[in-house]
């Protein structure tokens, strides 16, 4: 009975519920990749600059779609940036070399203002949030990272090998356990 009022929840756990094995599926790819990049070879340098590139397809794809439903000038904005994320990614895999030197620089920069940003935000949360002090801690260890990646080219390479390598690992552990997840709500609404 209780099954009954949940509507849209018991719907999408009977049509998702039955593909759980293919979260189970990716999250074990994304755990393969994570230890290949780990191993900071040339299979590295063309994991990640593969895996950026399809992120950036992806993210195209997302463009185009937010173009299809937005009305007015927004749509044009939204196609601009779909065509600039597509030749990036083209780029991605035409050039795995370059666009991971590209990334390396970057990643630099990504962690000083990730860090800046938590770090400041951290502050907000002093009486609201009882772990306000998690992300404070995350916050200057993101900057630690960004100062010691901007430092050097080979320590920027480190950094992203790490960064890529515990991410995907780590996104494969949560897909994995999404799988069960889903797997478990879909067997209660199925019985």
């Amino acid at each position: 009975m209780a099954a009954q009022h949940q509507g849209p929840l018991v719907s999408m756990a009977r049509r998702v519920g039955g593909a759980w094995w293919v979260l189970l599926l990716t999250g074990i790819a994304w755990i393969v990749v994570g230890f290949v990049v780990l191993r900071f070879d040339n299979s590295t340098v063309y994991v990640v600059s593969i895996v950026f590139g399809v992120m950036l397809l992806l993210a195209a794809a997302g463009e185009i779609l937010r173009a299809w439903i937005t009305i007015g000038g927004w749509r044009i904005w939204h196609i601009v940036f779909a065509v600039l994320l597509l030749a990036a990614a083209i780029f991605s895999f035409a050039n795995p070399v370059g666009t991971f030197a590209s990334l390396a620089l970057v990643v630099g920069f990504y962690f000083v203002f990730v860090g800046l940003y938590d770090t400041i935000s951290s502050f907000f949360g002093i009486g609201v949030y009882p772990g306000w002090w998690l992300q404070l801690i995350s916050g200057i260890a993101e900057l630690i990272l960004g100062m010691l990646a901007s430092s050097s080219a080979s320590s920027s390479v480190i950094v992203l090998v790490t960064y890529v390598s515990i991410t995907a690992i780590f996104r494969g552990i949560s897909e994995i356990a999404a799988s069960f997840g889903i797997r478990q709500v879909a067997q209660v609404v199925t019985a």
